[in-house]
């Protein structure tokens, strides 16, 4: 599913912080999809 996000496919940010900040949005944007498509 994170290969989705077409910024996460390739690491393009320097610091690593920023990069798991990313991450994280797009666990939570797949997981608020997952929920929507159970309500």
């Amino acid at each position: 599913w994170i290969h989705g996000f077409r910024r996460l496919r390739i690491r393009w940010e320097i610091r690593d912080d920023v990069h798991e900040a990313f991450l994280k949005l797009a666990c939570c944007v797949i997981t608020y999809r997952r929920v929507q498509a159970f309500c």
